[in-house]
């Protein structure tokens, strides 16, 4: 008989399972310096197969100071159905919008403490759980959920990145915002 206390286990949700493994991609150790901030993967259907886009930006972390991010240099999206890289694109190169996106800028701090952070995340893993399969048939899905999930996401990416994330993924902006 096992005794031991399983409590402090974590069990993964689909999206949080999808969004380490499009963040934590060997793409990002090899091509994407650790400084930058990378975005919360959002889905997309842009490219004509399901996909995970996240872009990348220069930033600078200082202690008790704001973060500061640059315009964002690169971006890449990874397969939903079949997770392989589908495209990774530096944005000199390959823009990811047909403006270009502004910058740079300074991302107030939250203030919240960091249990709440977490708890902002899991949130919105759950919720994308929910909404994805109705995003992805083209259904608007229940209105609750795309309401929650559009809270959610202004908690877990910064209000200051919102036009670069709308920039690469409008077409889940626009379900969500149905």
């Amino acid at each position: 008989m096992n005794t031991a206390d399983t409590s402090h286990e974590h069990i993964r949700t689909p999206y949080e399972q999808a969004r380490k493994g499009v963040v934590e991609h060997a793409l990002r150790a090899a091509e994407v310096p650790l400084e930058h901030y990378v975005s919360p993967p959002l889905p997309t259907l842009r490219w004509g197969t399901p996909a995970y886009a996240v872009f990348a930006a220069p930033a600078v972390r200082a202690p008790r100071q704001p973060l500061r991010v640059d315009t964002p240099d690169r971006w890449w999206a990874v397969g939903i159905t079949r997770p392989r890289l589908l495209v990774y694109a530096l944005v000199p190169v390959a823009p990811f919008s047909d403006a270009p996106p502004g910058g740079p800028v300074t991302v107030a701090p939250s203030g919240r403490p960091l249990s709440a952070v977490r708890e902002d995340q899991r949130l919105f893993d759950a919720l994308m759980d929910r909404a994805l399969p109705s995003f992805l048939a083209g259904s608007p899905g229940d209105p609750t959920v795309r309401g929650d999930l559009a809270a959610a996401l202004a908690l877990v990416l910064p209000r200051e990145c919102r036009d670069w994330s709308l920039a690469l993924t409008p077409d889940f902006y626009a379900w969500l915002e149905r």
